[in-house]
């Protein structure tokens, strides 16, 4: 007789596999992360068994758990790997792009205002300002070198100084002591409105 998973019947709640499960955690990312799988299961777990941002479930029908990459903080550890002191949580792949332009550049890509400040509660409950001026100017310091390095040519904010720039705005809302938050939920909405309009 076959045995079924009780997990794609719905019978057995996800996250309580997590413990169990030998494919929960991925053990390269582990390894880049400095963490143990206790401690990825700990931010799963903390997490609701989904993404920290959107909430997206790290269970799939019918494949089955599928990895959650780990988000750090960059200012910390500028590249794929981190010390694990600098590890945020855990993202879907989207919200991690995501999240990475909104810190950047403030960019929510037509992302509705709950995704929005879904992502502010999650960096706040990381401890994170995004839009710290010193933390802003470190970040794309960070991004400019990554780019020259990789000769690309880039016209944002970061790389030219021009306010006319990817997150050229964010710099004048910083100097000025107006909340980004709410500057980018107005973008994302205008976004939304042109985007309908066009059909």
């Amino acid at each position: 007789m076959a045995l079924v998973d009780a997990r794609l019947l719905g019978l057995v709640a996800p996250h309580s596999t997590f413990d169990v499960c030998c494919l929960d955690t991925p053990k390269k990312a582990l390894q880049r992360h400095r963490i143990t799988a206790a401690r990825y299961r700990e931010l799963l777990r903390a997490q609701g068994g989904g993404c920290g941002v959107c909430g997206t479930s790290a269970w799939r029908h019918p494949v089955g758990l599928v990895p959650l990459p780990v988000d750090h903080d960059h200012l910390c550890c500028s590249g794929r790997d981190s010390c694990g002191r600098c590890v945020r949580g855990l993202l879907c792949a989207g919200c991690n792009g995501f999240l990475g332009l909104v810190e950047l550049h403030g960019n929510a890509m037509l992302r509705p205002r709950t995704w929005i400040e879904s992502a502010r509660a999650y960096l706040t409950y990381a401890g994170v300002e995004p839009w710290e001026m010193d933390r802003f100017v470190t970040k794309g310091r960070i991004h400019r070198d990554r780019r020259i390095r990789a000769g690309m040519d880039c016209g944002c904010y970061h790389c030219t100084g021009d306010p006319k720039g990817a997150g050229g705005w964010i710099a004048a809302a910083i100097a000025a002591g107006e909340p980004v938050w709410d500057e980018i939920i107005r973008r994302s909405a205008r976004q939304q409105a042109r985007a309908r309009a066009s059909g």
